[in-house]
């Protein structure tokens, strides 16, 4: 019985051994379970800020629970966004976690106890074939079909096997038809503020066309029967 207590307690410190060996050997593993911040989570220059603010508001002295501040606010050239109630804020130094609290703790001079909640979000225009082309924001973390259903989706005779991305007047990504497929993200498609979404209309052979092209042809001929009298 003795023996079989000192072989447990044996096996006991081997294993926390191990598990102390790994944890030291292995500080990367650490780092990447311990700083799940990305791209998405930042906030930069030229993108925009959606700023929501839960309700119901506690109203105490000098606060207000009818105040309108939900909303979208864009990031100027400097990294600020300018905030009803608390005015200008530089926010591109921050992430999510870092800038709620900092907005938490400004707002709590106007709303007792608010709940706030920080989005980035990421500008790009959608050009051709969409049914309501502009600019819009969007996370970079939602789908490309999110982004295009906010342009109202595809007109009738788009091609989107064409679609592609242009950066300062190049094509930086082309084939985006499995973007579709496969739900990938904004980010992982690597769209980010700027960027145009341009949707080609899809060619379609008509009428009209084939009698262009009969009368160019005609045309032709003619100019070559004139050209072979002339040389006789």
């Amino acid at each position: 019985m003795k023996s079989t207590l000192n072989q447990g307690r044996l096996i006991r410190t081997v294993v926390s051994v191990l598990t102390l060996l790994c944890l030291l050997l292995l500080p990367s593993s650490r780092h990447l379970m311990s700083s799940p911040q990305s791209f998405s989570k930042r906030f930069n220059r030229g993108d925009a800020i959606r700023l929501t603010i839960w309700q119901p508001w506690q109203v105490g002295d000098k606060k207000d629970s009818g105040l309108d501040i939900d909303g979208d606010y864009l990031i100027d050239s400097g990294g600020f966004v300018f905030l009803p109630l608390i005015g200008e804020i530089k926010v591109v130094s921050h992430n999510t976690k870092t800038l709620a609290a900092e907005l938490t703790e400004k707002f709590n001079a106007y709303i007792q106890d608010p709940i706030i909640i920080v989005e980035p979000l990421i500008r790009v225009a959608l050009l051709g074939a969409f049914r309501r082309p502009g600019t819009y924001l969007i996370p970079p973390d939602a789908s490309l079909w999110a982004l295009v259903d906010k342009a109202g989706g595809p007109d009738d005779d788009s091609n989107l096997r064409k679609m592609f991305i242009e950066r300062s007047g190049r094509t930086i990504r082309k084939d985006l038809l499995g973007g579709f497929e496969k739900a990938f993200t904004l980010q992982e498609l690597g769209i980010r503020t700027g960027d145009q979404l341009i949707l080609p209309v899809r060619k379609q052979f008509r009428m009209k066309d084939a009698f262009e092209i009969l009368r160019f042809g005609l045309s032709l001929l003619n100019l070559y029967l004139v050209i072979t009298k002339i040389s006789k």
